[in-house]
């Protein structure tokens, strides 16, 4: 028989795996705007490797960043890669990509979405599996025209 030490345990234990479920879910209702103000979500994405890169245009190193990713969306054209910014105002986004010559559509979310992802730090990029799992996780300024890292990034996107 349980004693009431074990039944004041089982729901703190049930309500960490209800967390450890969390970033899963979550990536499946991650939402963002495109330019024209539809909703998209990662479930589009559903069947196919996909990575998403968090930033905003007032984070010092989501900028010096940026030039470098530019490149490597050039680069790799055939890579689905969601370039996500969680800067509140549509004009400050847009602005910065059009004054640093970023060719990558204009994508916002807020803060609440990015956290629900377990996002804390920005830069952050996420490289989803097709069954929408998180291969790999990396927080702060990823060095994109690294050969090293091009190919681990390449490598995680294969199905």
């Amino acid at each position: 028989m349980p004693t009431s030490k074990h039944l004041a345990i089982t729901p703190l234990l049930l309500a960490a795996l209800l967390l450890l479920s969390l970033p899963a879910n979550a990536a499946e209702a991650f939402r963002w705007l495109d330019a024209d103000g539809q909703m998209h979500t990662l479930e589009e994405y559903r069947g196919k490797p996909v990575i998403l890169h968090v930033w905003a245009s007032w984070c010092g190193p989501c900028r010096n960043e940026m030039p470098e990713l530019s490149r490597w969306i050039l680069e790799h054209p055939d890579v689905p890669l969601l370039v996500v910014s969680v800067d509140e105002s549509q004009k400050d986004a847009a602005d910065f990509l059009k004054h640093k010559n970023i060719d990558a559509p204009l994508l916002l979310t807020d803060g609440r979405e990015a956290s629900s992802l377990g996002i804390r730090v920005l830069p952050s990029t996420l490289v989803f599996a097709g069954n929408g799992e998180v291969k790999r996780r990396m927080s702060g300024s990823q060095a994109w025209t690294d050969a090293a890292f091009n190919q681990a990034l390449l490598k995680d996107i294969q199905p």
